[in-house]
C-alpha cells in the first residue's frame, strides 16, 4: 500500500461510526482544555478535522495547523490555515501563540527534544503545551501496534513509546500541571475511563514560565 493510499485509509476511518465517535470526544476534550486560549498552533493537524469542529464552536480562536506531509495536507479541511513544515523547525517568531498542540502526533516526531524546545520558544508567557498522546500501556495500543500492517507501527517512531521519557524533555521547559488518560476504546465501542490500562490516550498539560 503506497503512502497516499495510507493516508487515505486514515482519514476514512474518522467517516467510520467509530470515527466519528472517537473525534466527537477528542473535540470535547480539547475544547475544554484550550478553553479561552485566542491563538493556537496545532502541530501534526491533518486532516484538521477536529481543529474544523474547533473553529465551528470558537469562530473568534485564530487556530493555525501545521503538518510535514503535503498529502496529508491535500486531504484537509479549507476551513483552517495550514502550513506545511516540520515541528522541530518552526518558522514563527518568538512567543507568537498563547497555546501549542500536539494531538497524537508528538510521538510521531523524530525528534522530540526539538520539537518541545520549539514549542517553548513560539509559546507566550504562561502559555499552554497541549499533548495527547497514544497510551503504550493500553489494550487499543497493543492490538494496534502488534498489527505489522497497521498505519500506527508503519509511522510511529518505537523509541516514542515510553511516556516517561517524553515526559522528562518536556518537564525540561515547562511546568508540568496535568496528567490524565482518557479514551476508553474497545472494539466499537467508546468506554468512559481514566485508567492506564484501558484509556487509549495519555494527557500531559504544560505551562510555560
Amino acid at each position: 500500500m503506497t503512502k497516499e493510499n495510507e493516508i487515505k485509509k486514515y482519514v476514512q476511518f474518522y467517516s467510520t461510526t467509530l470515527g466519528k465517535r472517537i473525534l466527537a470526544q477528542e473535540t470535547r476534550f480539547v475544547d475544554e482544555k484550550l478553553r479561552g486560549r485566542k491563538k493556537v498552533l496545532s502541530i501534526g493537524c491533518s486532516p484538521v478535522l477536529l481543529e474544523a469542529r474547533l473553529h465551528l464552536l470558537h469562530p473568534d480562536m485564530n487556530i493555525i495547523g501545521l503538518d510535514n506531509s503535503k498529502v496529508m495536507i491535500k486531504q484537509a479541511s479549507k476551513e483552517i490555515s495550514i502550513v506545511y513544515g516540520a515541528a522541530q523547525h518552526l518558522e514563527f517568531e518568538d512567543s507568537s501563540f498563547d497555546a501549542v498542540s500536539y494531538v497524537t502526533s508528538l510521538e510521531f516526531i523524530q525528534s522530540v527534544q526539538k520539537a518541545i524546545k520549539e514549542a517553548y520558544r513560539v509559546l507566550q508567557l504562561k502559555g499552554l503545551l497541549l499533548v495527547l498522546m497514544i497510551n503504550q500501556n493500553s489494550r487499543y495500543f497493543q492490538e494496534k501496534y502488534n498489527n505489522n500492517n497497521s498505519y500506527m507501527r508503519k509511522n510511529i517512531k518505537q523509541k516514542h513509546t515510553n511516556i516517561n521519557k517524553i515526559q522528562k524533555v518536556i518537564s525540561q521547559y515547562f511546568i508540568i500541571k496535568n496528567e490524565e488518560y482518557f479514551l476508553g476504546i474497545n472494539e466499537q465501542e467508546i468506554v468512559d475511563t481514566d485508567d492506564y490500562s484501558n484509556a487509549s490516550l495519555y494527557v500531559l498539560e504544560g505551562k510555560r514560565l
